[in-house]
């Protein structure tokens, strides 16, 4: 294996993990530097000659391009990979800048500026939110007063954090009174319909597997505030199913995507209109890929490194034979405290059950979540059928918080 491949492995470490808890690493054929931060370093060990770690700070940026161009003066890369959307403008910078294949700044502008990509939708006739930027109150308050609610968000953002809604003059004024930097916003027109996750593995311009889900209305990313569940369900057959696809491929036609992983959100209205929100290159945060990967048989992490290797080919797309159907479902606090007690991993046991996270322990502090991924347990498992799937997330839900108790500081 001459080739070489860097990866930024910012965040949790057990994104790098199949749901069998096997490594989407350690078999890549191409020789693999993971740049990880000391408290995931653990995750890469033991992977084989050709997979080596270096520790690095990605608090750091500079130091971090620094190592990579002299792991590249050493060794030249063929690929820089990232399953994060933080580091999908880092990674796309050091392409760039080293030379290296694959999406590079103004590429990347097309999934991180949200401004850009509606753009991109909307010139290939999708439609979307009618949108500006909040450089300018005057014109928010006439976006406002024409549409009568709009959504404010981050152009750059993730994790639903910073995402308001204002439906009068006062609140406008209130949230620009507030906010030192407007121009890093922009306003959209507030759709009403429940929120779908569609996911595609797309080779050569083409996507050879589509996996779409609603998120359960209340329930979703935006509602991470509030402490409910994150709740989400494979949608497997049916009319909308298909439209969901159809819209799916010509987004990412849209936004001219070769080879990669994305992960499109869109609004089905009460009339099974679909209208853009936003499309990341990267796979679904927040166990979606488990829940894929338990109802497809494909791990959408691995798929991604398998792409920006170059090596798309040895990505196998099992035979659908499930009848069930799989989901998941987030827990999220909306409380602080220290842990008095909590449950166990071993105490959600079902043979339904397919990948179980319990990331609360006595005695540790808690504070309330901070984004729509930002859980204290999480439970990817399978139904017989939707309504078999709410029963037991309502049931799993119980479970987790009745062994829950926290001191209030």
């Amino acid at each position: 294996m001459s080739k070489k491949m860097l990866i930024l492995a910012r965040g949790d470490g057990r994104a790098f993990f199949d749901l069998q808890g096997r490594s989407i690493v350690a078999d890549l054929p191409v020789n693999v530097t993971v740049f990880v931060d000391k408290a995931n370093a653990h995750y890469f060990e033991g992977q084989g000659d050709h997979v080596e770690t270096e520790v690095v700070r990605w608090s750091d940026l500079n130091d971090v391009a620094r190592r990579a161009q002299a792991l590249h003066e050493r060794t030249p890369l063929s690929a820089i990979a990232t399953l994060d959307e933080k580091t999908v403008d880092f990674a796309a910078e050091l392409r760039e800048r080293l030379g290296v294949p694959g999406l590079h700044t103004q590429d990347a502008a097309r999934y991180r500026d949200k401004m850009v990509m509606k753009q991109h939708v909307l010139a290939a006739g999708l439609r979307a939110p009618t949108f500006v930027r909040c450089d300018d109150q005057d014109t928010v308050q006439a976006l406002l007063a024409q549409q009568g609610k709009l959504v404010i968000k981050p152009v750059d953002g993730l994790g639903s954090k910073g995402v308001v809604f204002v439906s009068t003059p006062d609140e406008l004024k209130a949230w620009f009174a507030a906010e030192e930097a407007p121009e890093g916003f922009e306003a959209e027109t507030y759709v009403e319909g429940v929120l779908y996750h569609v996911n595609a593995i797309v080779r050569d311009g083409q996507a050879v597997l589509t996996a779409s889900a609603p998120y359960a209305p209340g329930m979703a990313n935006i509602d991470f505030a509030s402490g409910t569940p994150f709740v989400t369900v494979m949608l497997t057959q049916g009319a909308l199913k298909d439209k969901l696809e159809a819209f799916s491929a010509r987004a990412i036609k849209a936004l001219k995507l070769r080879n990669g992983v994305t992960h499109l959100e869109c609004f089905v209205t009460p009339d099974e209109d679909i209208v853009f929100c936003e499309m990341a290159v990267r796979p679904g945060g927040g166990g979606i890929v488990w829940m894929i990967e338990s109802q497809y048989g494909v791990n959408y992490g691995r798929a991604t490194l398998l792409l920006e290797c170059g090596r798309g080919d040895l990505i196998r797309i099992p035979s659908p034979t499930r009848e069930d159907v799989a989901g998941l479902v987030g827990f999220r606090c909306s409380q602080t405290g220290i842990v008095k007690r909590a449950a166990s991993a071993q105490s959600f046991s079902e043979p339904w059950i397919k990948s179980v996270q319990v990331d609360v322990a006595e005695g540790q502090f808690v504070p309330p979540s901070s984004h729509c991924t930002d859980y204290v347990g999480l439970v990817v498992f399978s139904s017989r059928d939707e309504s078999e799937f709410h029963q037991r997330r309502n049931a799993l839900y119980q479970r987790f918080f009745d062994a829950l108790e926290l001191q209030a500081l």
